[in-house]
């Protein structure tokens, strides 16, 4: 009888695994909202690091997060530490790239709670009523993202944190 549950528990893991190794070898994961300002203006809240606290989803997951700066705010080389919580994880953000003001590009090192390096990049475009901002992050998809990707949708998660981000930074840049 235990020999039986054993094999029954090595082919449904042979079966999960082999699912996953079908999975895709990266990932991309996109929103966009227009804010009613120029890209000159919403650049900065995005390409300063220190600007994020107020309409970065990411922000609001541990109020007590340690957080570091290094490099000159709004520069390539600037980055960003951070450890908090179970939710809020640890990591370090880099600026990669500055185009101003239609393109940053950063390297988002996760630490905690799965490691994870990924790209992440914000274009800002010119649009009916103002600035289309678009909210992008790729990657690699590791087996064990794979794994999880069987359970749970990351594009809906993530997505909704970007979602939730850029709405909040419309609504910041068009109050002012």
């Amino acid at each position: 009888m235990l020999k039986t549950v054993g094999i029954i528990l090595l082919v449904l893991l042979g079966a999960l695994l082999l699912m996953a190794s079908r999975q895709p070898d990266a990932f991309a994961i996109e929103r966009a909202v227009v804010i009613a300002a120029p890209p000159e203006v919403i650049f900065p809240k995005i390409a300063d690091l220190h600007q994020w606290a107020p309409w970065s989803p990411y922000e609001k997951l541990d109020p007590q997060m340690k957080k570091v700066f290094n490099g000159t705010p709004g520069a390539a080389g600037a980055s960003y530490y951070w450890s908090g919580n179970s939710k809020a994880g640890e990591g370090t953000m880099t600026v990669r790239e500055l185009m101003p003001p239609s393109k940053i590009t950063m390297q988002l090192d996760m630490l905690k709670p799965i490691e994870g390096h990924n790209v992440v990049e914000f274009n800002l475009e010119p649009a009916s009523g103002g600035t289309r901002v678009t909210w992008a992050m790729r990657g690699p998809n590791t087996l064990l993202s794979k794994v999880i990707g069987l359970f749970m949708n990351m594009d809906t998660m993530i997505g909704k944190d970007f979602e939730d981000g850029l709405v909040t930074l419309k609504t910041r840049v068009e109050a002012k």
